[in-house]
């Protein structure tokens, strides 16, 4: 997956965001989580289409690569995502507060609330956050690639959990993006 992304984009930017579901959600998450990717990707080609309308860069479309990992020692339903994307359209998660680049992370913590709610028949919001608000870049084209790539596995590693349930299927508890073939 990091290898099909860093292929189409050579300059990435990576996000780490916190999903939480209601305690007594009893829904499929699998669904909830594809129905959370096909919104957060067709909202952020909007984002891009906005951004670069009447602009000379030439605005295509942008593919969102992820991984996420259910947290197996949290009391809530959680789950630890990472987000990849083209850095050439998305530098910085923001705050949502002001200006378009910041806009990201309000419109990742919408999508989810939103999804979840869709589900869970009850008004939801705050579900989703980042522990750190920052993200962090792979460019695949510097001589300091090693290192951000260390960098990344490093802070990525929150992800490897050894499983909590021997008879737990592991589809259930991790996931990835796939490219279609």
């Amino acid at each position: 997956m990091l290898t099909e992304a860093l292929n189409q984009y050579p300059r990435i930017f990576a996000v780490h965001i916190n999903l939480n579901l209601p305690s007594d959600f009893g829904e499929d998450y699998l669904t909830v989580f594809a129905h959370f990717f096909r919104i957060l990707e067709s909202a952020t080609n909007e984002l891009c289409k906005d951004k670069y309308t009447d602009r000379t860069y030439r605005y295509q479309q942008t593919v969102i690569r992820y991984i996420w990992a259910k947290e197996s020692k949290s009391t809530s339903k959680h789950h630890h995502l990472i987000l990849l994307f083209d850095r050439d359209l998305f530098q910085n998660l923001g705050t949502g507060r002001e200006g378009w680049g910041r806009f990201l992370y309000k419109k990742v913590r919408k999508t989810w609330d939103r999804v979840v709610e869709a589900y869970y028949r009850q008004p939801c919001s705050g579900l989703a956050y980042s522990p750190t608000n920052e993200g962090f870049e792979l460019f695949s084209d510097t001589e300091s690639f090693p290192l951000q790539l260390n960098e990344f596995f490093y802070r990525i590693s929150r992800l490897a959990k050894p499983t909590a349930n021997r008879n737990a299927h592991p589809n259930k508890s991790f996931g990835c993006s796939h490219d279609s073939p």
